[in-house]
């Protein structure tokens, strides 16, 4: 099954690596830039292994899925025939009440998108 990332998803991954970069130093920031790819990458053989986010439910057509890539991020995805595709990665110190509007927002980016552009050309640098 292939990876696909939404453009602003890649977004948030910089910003969590260069936050933890700015705050840690490089060893850390490359850590959880390490296990946040880890997890991402164990979706495209066990899509199903994130539970369905309850507070996901009805926000749009999509079914999400959420799973815990590390103690502070969580990895929002939806399964589909071919390709997993990661909508964003949520801070889970963040309120959660929040986290349908976050998803609607990307859901409508993405229909905005012609859908086989969608990060095809910077997919690559995401799946190593």
């Amino acid at each position: 099954m292939k990876l696909k990332w939404h453009p602003l998803a890649i977004e948030d991954l910089s910003r969590t690596v260069d936050y933890c970069r700015e705050r840690f130093g490089t060893l850390v920031s490359i850590q959880v830039r390490e296990k946040i790819r880890h997890s991402a990458k164990l979706l495209k053989t066990h899509p199903l292994l994130g539970p369905i986010e309850p507070k996901l439910q009805g926000c749009t057509r999509l079914e999400y899925r959420g799973l815990v890539a590390d103690a502070h991020t969580k990895i929002i995805y939806t399964v589909h025939k071919e390709y997993v595709y990661i909508h964003l990665l949520w801070d889970v110190r963040k309120d959660d009440t929040y986290l349908p509007q976050a998803a609607v927002h990307r859901y409508h980016f993405s229909e905005e998108e012609q859908h086989w552009m969608v990060n095809e050309e910077s997919q690559e640098e995401y799946e190593k």
